[in-house]
């Protein structure tokens, strides 16, 4: 089986399902109408010249175009390269020429930009508009209009490229993260399995699709037979339109946009009633901002984690989540669960062996669904990849229950006066200050300790509150070595287009 089979089977099995919904143009396709569409545009690119094994990469807001572009390619055997719509032409030309993309569809938006790098471009045969005839490039809708909607016999298998997605350049230059239709099958039915998804599921996408935070939630649905609603952007007051008037099931959200919805002056006044499960990840989540979340939506929560290397691994589930009775637990509320039934995840210490209870090491992951390496990179892969084991970077300890507890980016660890300190304990104190709506502790050249503890904090609207006041209330909650020595205020902290939070950006900015 293939990445393409998926949307074949489902419009056999379930063709008047409700496929996809584009709240902007208000658009709706059940599955025969798009698998129809999206054989058109298979049978586009081959009649184009894009063979097997070549790459198409994708420019654009989420789009139904966006999908179709997406399960074409799949069926054609052809790798997609999904971009950030928020890179700068170096940022793009760089992916573009790394990976050897064939062709470009773009977004009107994104004309502009690709056209000012097109001379740099050494692989790029085609250009081709999605939205509207612009000079120089082809028009996506006329080569839909000129192909056949019948299923062609393209010679793919489960061993074949699917995506390459590029990281998000946390720690430096992207790097395009290999995956093949064999991977993203064994997440997709390993996320079917765990959280679990059915045919009469309506999910909501928010995240970019050039991100994992909405391609696996886009692949599970589409194996099980639900609905996709897609909205271009995320805004608070729209999504919570899309939950209502949609009657939306499944929703797979990061911390960033939860905390936005909770402050929406409307949130109290929706209905959420048909909503099964909420789940978050990509970063961590605030307790004291979950309990809000909790307390305004119910308890429906689910948190995920995983990479773009190696998609879902671990899940806390909702009854996880319960805030009283005697089931509640809350330091599980900042765990992020335990691996999934298909994938095998471990925390261990430098010398390899699993870390005992209350230990910190590094979370490793093995399992089908785990990229095959990094693209021209050898010796990034090598140093990543070790006896079949992915090693995430990502430092955490364990309970008596295997429930994983993630402190931070191994790179992200503070040492000061020979004391490591999470990042992340520090931050939970900090959103607990009521003035606070985002905090981000990264450590800063200090020649008494090595490092201090600075805090980048953004200030709710309206509400004050003085450095002292910030690192007192530190105090009275932490050790005192943990405390910030210093505190930045800002307008706005820089993120991925995830919602991740981008400590380096942090750490160049206030590094004097």
């Amino acid at each position: 089986m293939t990445l393409g089979d998926i949307i074949t089977q489902t419009a056999q099995k379930y063709p008047d399902n409700l496929a996809v919904v584009c709240r902007n143009s208000g658009v709706r396709y059940t599955y025969n109408e798009f698998n129809k569409r999206i054989n058109r545009l298979a049978n586009a690119l081959k009649k184009l010249g894009i063979r097997k094994g070549e790459r198409l990469a994708v420019i654009q807001h989420n789009s139904i175009e966006y999908i179709e572009i997406f399960f074409a390619a799949f069926k054609a055997g052809i790798a997609v390269v999904p971009l950030d719509h928020r890179m700068k032409g170096g940022e793009l030309s760089f992916i573009l020429n790394n990976s050897e993309a064939t062709a470009v569809f773009i977004g009107i938006e994104y004309a502009d930009i690709i056209n000012s790098i097109q001379q740099e471009l050494n692989f790029t045969k085609y250009l081709i508009s999605l939205e509207h005839s612009i000079e120089g490039m082809q028009n996506y809708q006329e080569l839909i209009n000129s192909s056949s909607s019948a299923e062609s016999d393209f010679d793919v298998n489960e061993k074949d490229l699917a995506t390459l997605c590029y990281t998000s350049g946390t720690t430096g230059r992207p790097k395009g993260v290999m995956m093949l239709h064999k991977n993203l099958l064994a997440a997709t039915t390993s996320c079917v399995q765990a959280l679990p998804v059915k045919p009469d599921d309506i999910t909501l996408h928010t995240s970019p699709f050039s991100h994992i935070a909405s391609s696996w939630p886009l692949l599970t649905h589409c194996y099980t037979g639900g609905a996709n609603i897609i909205i271009e952007r995320f805004v608070p007051s729209v999504v919570l339109d899309a939950i209502e008037e949609e009657k939306v099931t499944t929703w797979n959200s990061v911390p960033t946009m939860i905390q936005r919805l909770i402050e929406e002056p409307e949130v109290h006044k929706r209905d959420y009633s048909n909503l099964r499960w909420v789940a978050y990840g990509a970063s961590p989540m605030p307790v004291e901002t979950l309990k809000r979340a909790i307390s305004i939506f119910g308890n429906r929560f689910i948190q995920v984690y995983g990479l773009t290397e190696t998609y879902l691994l671990t899940l806390l589930p909702i009854e996880d989540h319960i805030l009283e009775g005697k089931k509640h637990k809350t330091k599980r509320l900042s765990s992020c669960g335990r691996s999934l039934v298909n994938c095998q995840v471990r925390v261990v210490n430098d010398d390899g062996k699993d870390v005992k209870p209350g230990q910190v090491g590094e979370i490793i992951a093995k399992g089908n669904s785990i990229t095959n390496g990094y693209l021209k990179l050898p010796k990034e892969t090598s140093e990543t990849i070790k006896d079949g084991w992915f090693y995430t970077g990502d430092m955490a300890s364990v309970d008596n229950e295997a429930y994983i507890y993630i402190i931070g980016r191994r790179k992200d660890i503070i040492i000061s006066g020979g004391e490591n300190i999470s990042p992340r304990e520090v931050e939970e104190i900090i959103y607990k200050f009521p003035s606070i709506l985002e905090a981000a502790v990264i450590g800063v050249p200090d020649e008494k300790w090595g490092e201090a503890v600075c805090a980048v904090v953004v200030l709710r609207q309206g509400k004050k509150a003085s450095e002292k006041e910030i690192i007192d209330y530190c105090k009275l909650n932490l050790a005192s070595y943990k405390a910030p020595k210093l505190i930045q205020f800002t307008d706005r902290l820089p993120k991925t287009a995830s919602g991740k939070i981008l400590k380096r950006e942090l750490r160049e900015r206030y590094l004097q």
